[in-house]
């Protein structure tokens, strides 16, 4: 029975982290104020268009539950199934595309950052002053390309660090999901590979006449 349930554990924490990841706090949230995120503002299910529409504290309670969405399975692969970093880390990047593409949203939600942020504070919370970096720098050369630098290089800055391979992995792995949601944008995104590196870099898209929109959400988006 033992052998079993060990052999399960894997596929079930896969699914589990799905499904928790795939809870679209933000938009639960905007519904107790009357808002549907997917119609309204930018149309993410993020806290950075919640925060747009309905406040900070709003947006804040939101970035918190999406970050434990990334915290929680990473602590039950890590402290109860006994996995290491990197399995553990693989293993709920589940809960990172669940949050991106929500099985109760019927599609791409939110741009993963939150729930990317709280798993990596149970991964590796050293890395995490990587990020925070970035996070801040957003605020002077734009959230959307602050983010890019930040998790697009964060593979490098690990393996600088003496990281090891199999995290290092993980990391790249991570990245591929956060920078193919971003590529990927929301609903009404324009197509092209253009667009799609454009989104990738500075999470905005074209309009009409070249001009380009604002960030789909800023450097808080879940």
């Amino acid at each position: 029975m033992t052998d079993v349930l060990g052999f399960l554990s894997w596929p079930l924490l896969l699914v589990g982290a799905y499904v928790i990841g795939s809870i679209p706090s933000a938009q639960l949230l905007a519904r107790l104020k009357g808002i549907d995120l997917t119609q309204e503002g930018t149309g993410n299910v993020g806290a950075g268009n919640l925060t747009a529409l309905a406040g900070k504290p709003w947006g804040i309670a939101a970035a918190i539950l999406d970050g434990l969405k990334g915290l929680g399975p990473v602590l039950f692969a890590r402290f109860v199934l006994d996995l290491g970093i990197a399995s553990s880390g693989i293993a709920c990047l589940a809960a990172v595309v669940g949050h991106c593409w929500s099985i109760f949203m019927r599609g791409r939600s939110g741009r993963g950052l939150a729930t990317s942020a709280g798993l990596m504070i149970a991964l590796d919370p050293g890395l995490m002053v990587w990020i925070t970096g970035w996070s801040v720098a957003g605020w002077r050369i734009g959230g959307g390309f602050a983010g890019f630098l930040g998790w697009g290089l964060l593979p490098l800055f690990a393996l600088a660090l003496g990281r090891p391979g199999t995290e290092v992995l993980f990391l790249l792995l991570l990245t591929s999901v956060l920078l193919g949601r971003r590529a990927q944008g929301n609903a009404d995104a324009l197509g092209g590979a253009s667009n799609f590196l454009r989104r990738a870099i500075y999470d905005s898209d074209a309009e009409e006449g070249g001009d380009y929109r604002e960030p789909a959400d800023e450097a808080t988006t879940s």
